[in-house]
């Protein structure tokens, strides 16, 4: 540890982890973030880090598509949905980067299990309340 503070690592899991030969062990779930603040001690990458970990989150902006608001980015792989997003007649999203397609009436995945989408269907008062936002 001395070492890499020393020579100012960026790196540690690699330094520090790959140079050693021992076993361990875990109970319960992977610690992604640990292991990520251990690879990223530089700001840059600790920038590219946040902003990827940013990019994840579901919490993101919405959109408008056609008389939907939906949550921006494709809960699949994070696609800008108002590029990949086409809505039919019958109120379902297609995200044209993998085929997945959900219910906006309902939010459900219709590809898979999980993966729901924050949905709205535009009528007068969500467009007064857009109106108001903007």
């Amino acid at each position: 540890v001395s070492t890499n503070i020393r020579d100012h690592e960026i790196d540690w899991s690699n330094s520090i982890f790959l140079s050693m030969q021992f076993e361990v062990g875990r109970s319960g779930k992977f610690n992604e973030f640990l292991t990520t603040f251990l690879k990223c001690l530089s700001v840059d990458r600790i920038e590219y880090v946040e902003n990827w970990y940013q990019e994840q989150t579901d919490q993101t902006e919405d959109a408008e598509i056609g008389d939907w608001v939906v949550q921006r980015r494709c809960p699949h792989l994070r696609a800008d949905l108002t590029k990949t997003g086409k809505v039919d007649d019958d109120g379902i999203l297609t995200c044209s980067m993998h085929d997945w397609k959900w219910d906006l009436n309902t939010g459900r995945c219709l590809s898979t299990s999980g993966h729901p989408i924050r949905s709205t269907k535009i009528d007068e008062v969500t467009d007064a309340v857009l109106r108001e936002a903007s």
